[in-house]
């Protein structure tokens, strides 16, 4: 199973924002710490927000914060919330002549199960206490404040 770029980048908004600690921080920051497309990064944050992983307000001073303790944002849910289909393959779709009763199809439903319930082992506040995880968000600090100075 892959991804779609849509949730890797709302897993990447909520690190970055995540590792505010409360301080509200733009999309355009975001953006460019990633270099993500803003617009695109713009339907990431209304879906993250429609769904309470962020609060976002608008205006001068306005912008993007936590909607949940870190701790209770599992990995798995944010997923599952993001992806329009956890398929793995789409037995619908192919007319497959195996239906209804392909035990290949309910392999993989229990496969993609597992998977969502591993990655719900996980949360937000996981991830960023992970040493290895802040020692690279520092290193990109350090990467983009070098690049700033030239």
């Amino acid at each position: 199973m892959q991804l779609t770029r849509f949730t890797d980048y709302s897993l990447r908004v909520l690190l970055f924002v995540g590792r505010q600690r409360g301080r509200i921080c733009t999309m355009g920051e975001i953006a460019a710490y990633y270099g993500i497309s803003l617009e695109h990064l713009r339907k990431v944050v209304h879906k993250l927000a429609k769904l309470g992983y962020l609060n976002s307000s608008r205006g001068r001073g306005g912008g993007l914060v936590l909607g949940r303790d870190p701790a209770a944002i599992r990995i798995g849910d944010v997923i599952v919330g993001m992806e329009e289909d956890m398929s793995i393959v789409d037995c619908y779709a192919l007319d497959c002549a195996l239906l209804p009763d392909c035990s290949l199809k309910t392999a993989l439903d229990r496969a993609g199960t597992a998977f969502i319930a591993e990655l719900n082992e996980v949360t937000l506040a996981d991830l960023l206490g992970n040493a290895g995880m802040r020692r690279q968000f520092r290193s990109i600090d350090i990467a983009i404040l070098r690049a700033s100075d030239k």
